[in-house]
């Protein structure tokens, strides 16, 4: 038997690291994935934001057992790894947010490993933030490439994170909390956190006096993403006093799908994908297959089992080195004479001729650059070259009127 160490990296957030090259020296790394909780009045909220190319997003509901707690489970419909984050019906909030780097955690061998999914057993065996803090501290869970983000029902909210050589368990003291793919505790130099998303949901939840399913929804839209290369798959609401999860899909806040868990509890075990609960999907969302990053292994099992596992494999390599490249900047014909028209504006008359001499050397089978060359060179007061660009311009288009006017008025000139 194959015994796989669930480790919190391979389960992602999902966070996917995009390194953009700036130049050939430098490049920097884009993150995913938010988590917000605040608690006041009596109210208990946390929402997340899961970031991610996969777009097999699932729930599933497992009843209470003997020596378990009922809890909803989201994540990806997959064999391995499923899980990201959940409640169970005590009202405890487990999720994951991966960082960039790793951390320095190593495994202890006085500590006893977790080798069941860690936000399964979480969510399965306890009920408040303590025991999942005590936990950590007597048993061996990876945090090497992220951190845990913990609420419960009281209102008491942590991350969890390993930095500075030792576990960190990092308090909502000013009752809400923001995590994104940062580690949170100090380093020893004047902490000042850098993610846009963190310092934006910051923003929005200082002053508030109140939670409301609105204003995480709010804080969750402001910092959702949408790229090709990560986004937002869903999002969830999860009210840990009355057990309501508000469900999201695919950084569209306008429809909503609400659980009342002890009532889905109540139906049996079940599994449900995302997407299928949702009467609209997002243009994006159907659109991001020819546009996103994608896993291969759906891919690879499309081929498999249409063509047989020879034409898979003979296939990989090219699957695996294949590049999906495109133009960062469009300069169509009239983009191009857009930029000239503005140093014709201000009478830069050398600058607008070179630019429509790119035009015609990038579109040579079109009439109007010429034509527009021509208008140029005529303002300038170059006649013969005025007149050779007009009779290009008619060799493209014979029967243009107001070329053949103007052709015809310099060489009476001429």
């Amino acid at each position: 038997m194959f015994k796989i160490r669930k480790s919190p990296f391979s389960r992602m957030c999902l966070t996917w690291l995009v390194f953009l090259v700036i130049s050939s020296a430098t490049a920097r790394y884009v993150q995913a994935c938010l988590f917000v909780s605040m608690a006041k009045s009596g109210l208990v909220l946390v929402g997340i934001n899961e970031d991610y190319i996969d777009l097999r997003t699932a729930l599933w509901f497992f009843p209470a057992g003997d020596k378990t707690y009922g809890r909803i489970l989201w994540g990806y419909d997959r064999p391995l790894f499923p899980y990201q984050g959940g409640m169970n019906d005590k009202g405890l909030f487990i999720d994951f947010n991966t960082v960039g780097t790793e951390t320095g955690w190593k495994p202890d061998p006085d500590k006893p490993d977790l080798t069941d999914d860690p936000t399964d057993y979480l969510l399965s065996r306890f009920a408040a933030v303590d025991e999942v803090v005590e936990f950590f501290e007597r048993n061996d869970v990876d945090l090497n490439w992220g951190m845990f983000v913990v609420a419960d029902a009281k209102g008491r909210s942590v991350v969890i994170e390993w930095a500075n050589g030792q576990l960190q368990v990092l308090e909502n003291g000013q009752g809400y909390q923001v995590c994104t793919n940062d580690l949170l505790s100090p380093t020893g130099e004047p902490f000042r956190h850098s993610d846009v998303r963190w310092k934006l949901a910051d923003k929005m939840l200082r002053d508030q006096t109140t939670p409301s399913v609105d204003l995480i929804r709010r804080v969750l839209s402001a910092t959702c993403a949408q790229f090709d290369f990560t986004t937002t798959l869903y999002s969830t609401i999860c009210d840990l006093v009355d057990k309501k999860v508000y469900l999201y899909h695919f950084h569209n806040y306008e429809e909503v799908v609400v659980f009342d868990l002890k009532k889905e509890l109540a139906k049996g075990a079940s599994n449900r994908s995302i997407p299928d609960l949702f009467q609209v999907h997002p243009y994006s969302f159907d659109g991001y297959p020819w546009v996103g990053r994608q896993l291969g292994d759906v891919k690879l099992r499309t081929i498999i089992d249409e063509k047989g596992i020879q034409e898979g494999l003979r296939v990989f390599p090219t699957l695996k080195n294949q590049v999906r490249t495109y133009p960062r900047y469009i300069f169509q014909d009239w983009v191009i004479k857009n930029a000239t028209l503005h140093y014709l504006a201000i009478d830069k008359l050398d600058i607008a001729i070179e630019l429509f001499k790119l035009n015609v050397q990038e579109y040579p089978d079109s009439a109007e650059v010429y034509s527009d060359l021509a208008e140029a060179y005529r303002k300038k007061g170059d006649i013969p070259s005025a007149i050779e660009n007009y009779r290009k311009a008619l060799d493209k288009n014979p029967n243009d009127a107001k070329t053949q006017k103007a052709l015809s008025q310099l060489e009476k000139r001429d």
